[in-house]
């Protein structure tokens, strides 16, 4: 059976949902069934899949909530702090990996209402997008963040990376001498530090 599944999530890495949904249908795999479905645009099947176990399943209820909230819907049942940290994330990225930009613009859309759940929201999706390459949209959810938590090392990290990767050297090194100031041996922001120096060095020197 492990391998079995071993396999039907390789398929799904490969983006190859309906070989994925096969297995999963036939292990009694509901979460993963229903996530398939979604990512093959059948939203009724994915329901079907989420409502079967949705009771004892966290994740399959997270499903249920996301199909509302990807049409701006005030989801019935509000996530859980548990279940926002667990999936935004992860749903988020899924749907730009596949080019459902409707869908994650949607979802990031719908944030207030997930900080409600969770007010680390805004930072999970700011990590979504700097890891998709939008660093402009990244910022401003950083920077949502940064109201919230002044002192929060991992934003100002995505922050700083995200003005590196737009050409602006002088705000990139702010944020990480204001990690360094405020926290001791944060070892990622130490070393970007030592390389942003170096990279204003360099841009000095010609």
């Amino acid at each position: 059976m492990t391998l079995q599944i071993n396999k039907a999530k390789e398929y799904f890495n490969n983006k190859q949902y309906d070989k994925a949904l096969e297995i999963f249908v036939s292990k009694e795999e509901n979460y993963y069934a229903g996530l398939c479905c979604l990512l093959l645009k059948d939203e009724n099947k994915a329901k079907e899949f989420w409502k079967k176990n949705y009771k004892s399943s966290r994740a399959s209820l997270w499903g249920l909530i996301i199909l509302d909230l990807i049409h701006l819907k005030n989801p019935r049942i509000k996530p859980s702090f548990f279940q926002t940290r667990a999936y935004l994330e992860i749903y988020l990225n899924l749907f730009i990996e596949n080019n459902y930009i409707e869908w994650a613009q949607n979802l990031v859309s719908c944030c207030d209402i997930l900080y409600q759940s969770n007010p680390e929201s805004y930072k999970f999706i700011a990590r979504a997008l700097f890891a998709n390459g939008y660093f402009e949209l990244a910022i401003t959810f950083c920077k949502k963040t940064l109201k919230l938590f002044y002192c929060d090392p991992e934003a100002l990290l995505i922050l700083s990376q995200c003005y590196f990767l737009l050409g602006n050297l002088g705000e990139a090194l702010d944020c990480v001498v204001r990690i360094n100031d405020m926290v001791n041996d944060y070892f990622p922001s130490i070393i970007f530090e030592k390389i942003l120096r170096e990279e204003i060095k360099k841009k000095h020197s010609k």
